[in-house]
């Protein structure tokens, strides 16, 4: 039966093991035969887990990178817990560089830093810290220009996160699942599950649901200093595109984005549109700089059949050039 077939389905295609582990935050590398000379490290976002990249071999973005020679490491930053309510997004910064000096080989070595959604925001803010450990810069889904009108964004615009972090303590997987299905409910829950009935008797849509149905409500804590911070500074503020936001005093300056950039964006993205992301590669001074537009939405853009068809091979070809 069909249900056989799936209940043991778990997310995952590419080995990989655990590099660095401190607390919360852990580093893995994926198993390859390293042929391509610049190793790149994946900032994944705070929110959801970082499978996603590698749901299963058919959609796997993570195959692609491995199959063609590429050292990669992918930073997942764990499952926070009510004690860890207090750590910022300084500590996520500081982690990434810990991550980067393992990655890199020699202190002279540069990497290809990758972010993924949230974890894009991060990585811009360390690139532009530290331009000159940065080789290539990727960024995907992301929200960098938080001055949107998504319904995301004016739901973020109108909380009190300091409310929710009373409440809560952290912003829970529950929270936060609640306000993404809020976005579009008639699509994201009646759809979703109107279309599960609509294809039982196809295994592979059952099974891609499924995958699907997993890491959605897989769903770790926020800290709630995180919270309030990304929140407060990034959608209230819109900080970073403002050239106002610090970390331990010091200014984030996208001036300093010079390296090649290669930004991956989804036409009918809802959380993080495209323009989430062109006014930041407009205002970037790198001479070397791209847009690949998927025309599917946020998560489609990684795991759609049609993406691994058009972009994903762009994407190899372009890291491939600009990293022997």
């Amino acid at each position: 039966m069909l249900v056989e077939k799936i209940k043991d389905l778990k997310p995952g295609f590419c080995e990989k093991e655990v590099v660095l582990e401190d607390w919360l935050f852990k580093l893995h590398r994926f198993k390859a035969e390293v042929k391509q000379k610049t190793p790149i490290l994946i900032s994944y976002a705070f929110i959801n887990r970082p499978y996603i990249l590698d749901l299963h071999r058919e959609v796997s973005a993570i195959k692609y990178l491995v199959e063609a020679g590429f050292d990669v490491w992918l930073i997942d930053w764990g499952y926070p817990k009510i004690a860890d309510r207090h750590l910022s997004i300084e500590d996520y910064v500081d982690f990434i560089d810990r991550c980067v000096e393992v990655v890199r080989r020699s202190p002279n070595e540069k990497i290809t830093l990758w972010g993924y959604c949230l974890g894009t925001t991060l990585a811009v803010i360390y690139a532009s810290l530290y331009p000159e450990k940065i080789r290539n810069l990727i960024i995907q889904t992301p929200p960098v220009n938080f001055d949107t009108d998504n319904t995301l964004a004016l739901w973020a615009k109108n909380i009190d996160p300091l409310k929710v972090s009373r409440a809560l303590l952290n912003a829970t997987g529950d929270f936060l699942n609640i306000a993404f299905l809020l976005i579009d409910p008639v699509r994201l829950v009646i759809g979703k599950y109107q279309s599960l009935i609509d294809n039982l008797n196809d295994e592979k849509s059952v099974k891609d649901f499924f995958y699907m149905d997993h890491w959605i409500f897989d769903s770790p804590s926020v800290p709630g200093k995180v919270f309030e911070e990304y929140i407060i500074r990034w959608y209230h503020r819109n900080e970073i595109m403002k050239g106002e936001f610090t970390v331990k005093g010091k200014k984030v300056d996208i001036k300093n984005i010079t390296m090649p950039l290669l930004v991956l964006v989804a036409s009918k993205d809802h959380i993080t549109p495209p323009e989430s992301a062109i006014p930041f590669f407009e205002a970037v001074p790198s001479k070397d700089k791209k847009i690949l537009m998927s025309e599917k939405g946020h998560i489609g853009l990684t795991v759609s059949r049609s993406s691994h068809t058009k972009i994903w091979p762009e994407v190899v070809k372009w890291l491939i050039e600009r990293s022997n």
